[in-house]
């Protein structure tokens, strides 16, 4: 868990909660907000080295060297506690928060401070949100917690108002395709179309290509084109893709669809995200009856939020009835 460094586009929020350290000012609960891909939790675990190690440098990154440094190398640190979902649950449980709750509350293994990162921090359920916020009310001394969010506004106004906000945003595409090009091998692809899929955030950009996107992408298009003209049915579509995750799906239908909607508005291909089926969009733009359109954004945006909320959704009647609806509105 040692990060020795921040990504470039981290400076400014380095530069903040550094200061407020060195003028032992640094509050005792972050909040880290901005979208998913920015790298909060990496921020957080190299502000975590920084806090715990015996000797930081002058830019305030842990040394490595000292023997704080090598049990966070080692994944070992007896005073950084990490909390998320446990594996194959969504959610941080009350169970869990209570646990935090009686460490934080004894004496440090290491007689330093202890650095707590909850991630995500949404994924806490209220009673869970509940529990934590005595701890935040009342902090322990030199005790450190920090909350991760790519949805700040989804958290409890009491825990919000009880931590600092550290707000991330995107790079420039410049800064981000720099990065691109340092960080992936394979220098054929189109950089800026892959920010464009990923919103410009240069680590889900990465994520992206190693989930082979453009295949599964290149897919579902053209299933959804097959749909329209009658080629295919919606449940053999849906068959197609049971093994895949429900927000991938979800999320490239959000993207055809608000790109179906700008040329709709504006016809300006300039703007879409999707610029290598620009011709499919034209097409679909006067298809899709512009009432339709919001109406199925709009029921996708709702069935992404239950999926998020990890509202126990069935997988093959979801995506029928997604698949359904398109086929309803957009066949010949």
């Amino acid at each position: 868990m040692l990060e020795k460094t921040i990504y470039p586009w981290q400076v400014t929020q380095w530069g903040q909660v550094w200061q407020s350290r060195k003028m032992d000012r640094l509050a005792h609960a972050l909040l880290l907000v901005g979208i998913n891909g920015l790298g909060k939790k990496h921020f957080a675990l190299t502000l975590a080295g920084s806090v715990l190690c015996k000797n930081p440098n002058a830019a305030g990154y842990a040394c490595g060297s000292c023997h704080a440094c090598h049990l966070l190398a080692g994944n070992s640190h007896p005073d950084l506690v990490l909390i998320e979902p446990e594996e194959s649950a969504k959610n941080i449980s009350v169970d869990q928060i209570r646990e935090l709750v009686r460490v934080v509350n004894e004496t440090t293994m290491q007689g330093g401070f202890r650095v707590v990162v909850i991630n995500p921090a949404t994924a806490m359920n209220v009673n869970a949100a509940n529990a934590l916020l005595k701890t935040l009310e009342e902090p322990t001394p030199n005790t450190l917690i920090i909350l991760i969010s790519d949805h700040g506004m989804r958290l409890p106004a009491t825990i919000m108002s009880r931590c600092q906000k550290i707000i991330f945003s995107k790079p420039s595409e410049t800064e981000a395709i720099h990065w691109l090009q340092t960080a992936m091998p394979d220098k054929s692809f189109d950089f800026s179309l892959l920010l464009k899929l990923a919103d410009g955030a240069p680590l889900k950009a990465l994520a992206l290509m190693d989930k082979d996107l453009f295949v599964l992408r290149q897919d579902l298009y053209q299933g959804l084109h097959l749909l329209g003209e009658n080629q295919l049915d919606p449940l053999t579509l849906s068959a197609k893709w049971q093994d895949k995750e429900q927000l991938q799906i979800i999320d490239l239908l959000l993207s055809w669809l608000t790109d179906v909607l700008r040329f709709q508005l504006t016809q300006d291909q300039a703007i879409l995200i999707n610029q290598d089926y620009t011709v499919q969009i034209a097409k679909m733009s006067t298809v899709l009856l512009k009432k339709n359109l919001l109406a199925l954004m709009d029921y996708l945006q709702q069935t992404r939020a239950m999926v998020l909320a990890a509202i126990n959704l069935n997988k093959q009647l979801l995506l029928e009835d997604i698949f359904i609806r398109w086929a309803t509105y957009v066949s010949r």
